[in-house]
């Protein structure tokens, strides 16, 4: 009897520290709203599984955060009859970013962007999505539908589940824009345990590891750019207390070795010290030209603007996040961004030059400061540079690096085309256009 009661026991021993199973009900549904913090801490072990395992993510340390909103696909400001079916979508989520695409001096404003699923008991799928591009003050509503749609999850997620998927689609905005892009999707659930992240201690997780194999062509404005082959991969934790990943991490394969480029935890919502940044097109505008500026500031939620332009009058301002403006007169404007959130705030002063461009005024592409240019790998830079800090932008708008180190890393997984570097030191911001 002695040994019956140990085995009961150890059975109920086991079942206490058995791994949970993730169900379609434990994932977002709409309405619901989420703060994604990203953390700076790139270099910590996030590979290493096992069961009953503790992860301890204690130490990371946000640097910014985003809002993730889920919300009825019939909601997102699209007529489209195709979301609109709830047989094809039932479920949307943005993260309301604002993007753009500059290609030849040329800027795409791409806004409002939304993903489109379709989530059962058994699957969730992405059949659809959708965003605006604007072009010489026109917005075109793009609206995509998937030729194959994506498999993100297969439901429920349990210790053990292998799975893959492959999912395709194009758009095709004649003389404008073309994209073609394949996926392969394999994951697997390779861990259980307990994870401890900055936001707290789940005791019910999973590790699922994501492998993405992505195929990529796109042409701008009738310029085709080089067609992009990726890997990459994605190790997500779930917990059945949480409604989304509790942390999520990405990797890029560069020479074969898998490298963290991102650092994501779920988090309440705060406010994170604001950088204020921003770029432009074209580099050397005349007169009376549209200036497109792009904002690349991280961490706020309003701005303030001044063009340094009073012949403007009131246009001399702009509480927009991406505004234009018209500068009628050749000279050196210095614009100033304030960038704001409920707690902080940041300025900076970046000039634009109107008309003739000397080199003493302003110097857009200095390759004696950044080389080599063309690059293939590295990035190196003078020693009066060393110490700035350094954002590399594709030409998405989307940020590849930013960090005071860029001429230690490795960039041989970038695709070939345009980058856009920016420094910062101080208040003294110079911009660089590089090309790989």
């Amino acid at each position: 009897m002695k040994h019956l009661y140990t085995f009961l026991f150890g059975l109920i021993a086991l079942q206490t520290q058995a791994q949970s199973s993730y169900t379609s009900a434990n994932y977002a549904a709409n309405g619901d709203i989420f703060y994604i913090a990203s953390a700076s801490n790139l270099a910590i072990d996030y590979v290493t599984t096992g069961t009953n395992y503790n992860w301890n993510f204690s130490t990371l340390t946000g640097i910014s955060q985003e809002q993730l909103q889920f919300r009825s696909p019939n909601t997102t400001g699209f007529a489209w009859p195709f979301i609109f079916n709830v047989n094809n979508t039932n479920l949307s989520s943005t993260k309301n970013e604002t993007n753009s695409l500059t290609v030849l001096g040329q800027t795409l404003g791409i806004t409002n962007v939304n993903d489109y699923y379709k989530k059962t008991t058994s699957q969730l799928t992405q059949p659809a999505s959708a965003y605006k591009i604007n072009y010489n003050g026109t917005q075109i509503p793009v609206t995509n539908q998937f030729t194959d749609s994506d498999v993100i999850y297969n439901f429920p997620i349990d210790f053990g589940d292998n799975d893959s998927d492959n999912s395709s689609y194009e758009v095709n905005i004649p003389n404008i824009y073309y994209q073609n892009k394949t996926t392969q999707r394999t994951n697997e659930v390779d861990g259980w345990g307990s994870v401890t992240t900055p936001h707290g201690v789940f005791s019910n997780a999973l590790r699922m590891k994501t492998t993405l194999v992505q195929n990529d062509t796109i042409s701008v404005l009738g310029n085709g750019l080089p067609r992009v082959i990726t890997t990459s991969r994605e190790l997500k934790w779930f917990d059945i207390s949480k409604k989304q990943p509790i942390l999520a991490v990405t990797q890029n394969n560069i020479s074969g070795n898998w490298v963290t480029s991102k650092v994501e935890y779920l988090d309440n919502q705060r406010d994170f010290q604001t950088i204020a940044l921003f770029a432009y097109t074209p580099v050397n505008p005349a007169p009376s030209d549209i200036v497109y500026i792009q904002n690349l500031s991280t961490n706020a939620t309003t701005y303030s603007w001044n063009f340094g332009d009073p012949s403007s009058g009131s246009l001399n301002t702009s509480s927009d996040q991406h505004p234009t403006h018209i500068f009628n007169s050749a000279g050196n404007y210095q614009v100033q961004l304030t960038s704001s959130n409920g707690t902080f705030n940041d300025t900076v002063t970046i000039p634009i030059v109107v008309g003739s461009l000397s080199s003493n005024e302003y110097n857009f592409e200095n390759t004696g400061l950044v080389y080599p240019n063309p690059f293939t790998s590295k990035i190196s830079v003078s020693d009066n540079l060393k110490g700035s800090d350094f954002y590399l932008y594709d030409i998405y708008g989307r940020i590849v690096y930013q960090g005071k180190n860029i001429q230690n890393q490795d960039f041989s997984n970038l695709a070939r085309g345009s980058y856009i570097l920016i420094t910062k030191n101080g208040n003294k911001v110079v911009t660089y256009k590089l090309i790989k």
